[in-house]
């Protein structure tokens, strides 16, 4: 019999070892290697990001050049007639506007023990308020009284405010039969005896003062009424914003309103 004897165990084994060096090459060469396949997914996800960062970056820079402009660019503020033009006090930064586009104003009461605001509509020659000042006489004369904001009965007639209900307490601009810019406000008390037989409307510009029908629902949501100021004597009207001709005025204050 014929036999190869130890060489044909050796040429046996040398392919399975030419094979295990060969993938032990390949697997040397692929962890030599980096990168990763770009798919058409992948693509569409960076471009999405992509467009996202870009936007968020732009809405960024365009915050942060209007934080910086120049501040009467974007808010009305209201100057009376103290001074003049030029350097004029400045009665507000308006917060809003009424139905008549007056401008509103919030005009803090210097009263430190009770930090409270009334909201005020500012026309060119006079302030208005939505609330009304009823009156026990006829003609706008007598003892004063104001809806008490936290009555519930006092929303049908319609001159509910919720800043004043959060505050407890009631503004109204009315008249003195003197002034028409005085500034009442609701103090604790009980309600009239008997209906008031007028109002005064500030938002009105003819017939302010008007009759007042007996109403025992109204009277049950009065309160006393006593006078804050006459707005008149702190601001001289006429009232004014600023604008490229009349100058800059006074520089508005970066937070809150001045007090008077």
């Amino acid at each position: 019999m014929w036999g190869c004897g130890d060489r044909c165990s050796i040429d046996a084994a040398a392919p399975r070892i030419a094979g295990r060096d060969a993938g032990d090459a390949v697997r040397a060469r692929r962890a030599g290697s980096g990168g990763f396949i770009l798919t058409l997914e992948l693509l569409v996800l960076l471009s999405i990001f992509g467009v996202v960062i870009v936007f968020a970056l732009a809405l960024a820079q365009r915050y942060f050049v209007q934080s910086v402009a120049d501040p009467f660019g974007r808010t009305v503020f209201i100057y009376d007639s103290t001074q003049p033009m030029g350097s004029s006090v400045l009665v507000g930064r308006a917060v809003g506007f009424n139905p008549f586009e007056s401008p509103l104003i919030v005009y803090r009461i210097p009263a430190p023990s009770a930090p409270v605001a009334a909201l005020l509509a500012v026309r060119p020659a006079n302030f208005t308020t939505r609330q009304s000042v009823y009156y026990a006489g006829a003609a706008c004369t007598g003892a004063t009284y104001l809806l008490d904001p936290t009555n519930p009965t006092a929303g049908t007639v319609g001159e509910v405010s919720e800043l004043y209900a959060a505050q407890g307490t009631a503004f109204a601009i009315g008249t003195d039969g003197a002034s028409r810019n005085v500034l009442f406000r609701s103090t604790p008390g009980a309600s009239p005896a008997s209906t008031p037989q007028s109002r005064w409307v500030s938002e009105r510009y003819v017939n302010l003062c008007e009759p007042v029908a007996d109403d025992a629902v109204l009277r049950a949501a009065l309160l006393p009424a006593s006078v804050v100021s006459d707005m008149s004597a702190i601001f001289v009207p006429p009232y004014w914003t600023p604008t490229q001709s009349q100058g800059v005025g006074t520089p508005p204050q970066s937070e809150g309103d001045p007090w008077p």
